[in-house]
């Protein structure tokens, strides 16, 4: 009897227990919304966000083209620094290097002394002392300061470059609000493209440095490479697939046909460009990617401009 009563005891408690814990809900369950005690609000602010991811960056982004541009300065003026005299390229194997380096005059005329030596190209960075200069250092972070003053004089011409074009873009889809966003978090709006800034028309040198053939090869690959994009309605395919189709439509061999595809991407990476190239991958893998508003007519015109 005694043990009878011990576990209805028990059972009992063990439903009151029950109640008094879930009774609440019941209660939350009857009140109005207004009625429940709410936590004070905190606004979420935009730059605390991009802090928790770091996604916070202390310049605007650049355009590929704009990048690789200073990326080539820095490595001119690093090799500088290392050798203290002139620099050398060979006209015949380095045209690709003097028309970016064309680009960068084109920005600064007085960035460079060009001097033509024979079937080369001297250049000379104007206004360093090389008396002045600390001893090379291959592993440093950064450049002497009279370099980095340099690169970043060229830096600030490309933002102002895509700032210009940026402006105007928010004033069209008319969301001028949006310019104190971009200045304070160094962004632009999520739909505006990057490729939407003009190129960088290269300085007019005293030489030729592609052939009037080298020219019309050029072109005819760059008129097939879009109307066969076009025709498979894609914007990426295998890059072996597009040199084999280039080659049933150029005759050509096909390291030269490579040749002229990777100058086409290293000249305007935003016409065309391979999306997952690495280190030591087969080229079979690659996959190049056409920019689906090129076309033939506006295409040939933007690379007319590098081939004077």
């Amino acid at each position: 009897m005694d043990s009878n009563k011990q576990i209805k005891t028990l059972q009992e408690q063990q439903s009151k227990g029950e109640d008094e814990s879930t009774r609440h809900l019941g209660d939350i369950l009857g009140m109005k919304y207004t009625q429940i005690q709410q936590p004070p609000s905190q606004n979420i602010y935009f730059r605390s966000l991009r802090q928790r991811f770091e996604f916070i960056q202390d310049q605007y982004p650049l355009p590929l083209k704009f990048e690789q541009l200073l990326q080539i300065m820095r490595t001119i003026e690093q090799t500088y620094w290392k050798k203290q005299k002139p620099i050398v390229y060979e006209i015949k194997t380095n045209a690709l290097r003097i028309l970016q380096i064309g680009q960068l005059l084109k920005l600064d005329k007085e960035l460079y002394q060009i001097k033509i030596v024979e079937k080369s190209v001297q250049i000379i960075p104007n206004d360093i002392l090389i008396e002045n200069l600390p001893s090379f250092q291959p592993f440093a972070h950064q450049l002497p300061s009279v370099f980095e003053s340099r690169i970043t004089k060229i830096r600030n011409i490309f933002d102002n470059l895509v700032q210009t074009v940026h402006e105007n873009y928010i004033e069209i889809i008319n969301l001028q609000d949006f310019k104190e966003q971009s200045i304070k978090f160094k962004v632009y709006h999520p739909t505006f493209d990057l490729n939407l800034v003009p190129d960088i028309l290269p300085q007019q040198l005293p030489f030729q440095i592609y052939s009037e053939e080298q020219k019309n090869q050029l072109q005819q690959i760059t008129e097939n490479t879009i109307q066969y994009f076009n025709k498979r309605t894609v914007s990426f395919m295998f890059y072996p697939n597009l040199i084999n189709y280039l080659l049933s439509k150029i005759k050509m061999n096909k390291d030269q046909m490579e040749k002229y595809i990777q100058f086409l991407i290293k000249v305007q990476p935003d016409y065309l460009q391979i999306t997952n190239q690495k280190q030591k991958q087969q080229k079979v893998k690659w996959i190049i990617q056409i920019n689906k508003q090129s076309t033939v007519e506006n295409q040939i015109e933007q690379f007319k401009t590098y081939f004077y």
